[in-house]
């Protein structure tokens, strides 16, 4: 399988990376909108974990608020762009899908980018495509727990 791409401008990556910062110590969160694999708009959104009906602790997951949502939707619309990526942060651990992040990554076209600020000397980030697996019938695989079985793909972030 080949290696994927998502390409940001210095700009963009800036913006996500100041959000993170800001948001810290809850993770941050957001919507890349664009065409391909070039990002054209970042789309700031509000964590949501702590509001869900069973609420979640905002360090350690996130929840993309309803009006990012439709705010995205506009755009698509609009602009004739797509939701190319997800990006949330990471304040205290590596910049690599954890199994809550596996686990709740149900859009499978989009990329996941993650901003890791573990190491506040050097900020990492890194995209992963997160898709179901899929058997030679074309089902998807299930672990014990009848759960969908997931593979991770780390893509190569480019910034321009």
């Amino acid at each position: 399988m080949c290696r994927l791409t998502v390409r940001l401008t210095r700009a963009q990556l800036e913006q996500m990376v100041a959000q993170a910062r800001e948001e810290a110590p809850n993770e941050c969160c957001g919507l890349l909108l664009g065409t391909g694999d070039a990002v054209a708009h970042v789309l700031r959104a509000r964590n949501k974990a702590a509001e869900l009906p069973q609420p979640r602790d905002p360090r350690r997951y996130y929840h993309v608020d309803d009006e990012a949502q439709l705010e995205a939707m506009r755009l698509e619309r609009e602009r004739g762009w797509e939701i190319v990526g997800i990006y949330h942060s990471h304040p205290a651990t590596p910049a690599h899908p954890s199994a809550t992040d596996r686990m709740l990554a149900l859009w499978q076209s989009p990329c996941y980018v993650i901003i890791s600020l573990a190491d506040p000397a050097r900020v990492d980030v890194r995209a992963f495509r997160i898709t179901d697996r899929v058997d030679g019938n074309g089902t998807v695989a299930m672990d014990e727990n009848r759960q969908p079985i997931r593979d991770v793909m780390e893509e190569e972030v480019v910034v321009t």
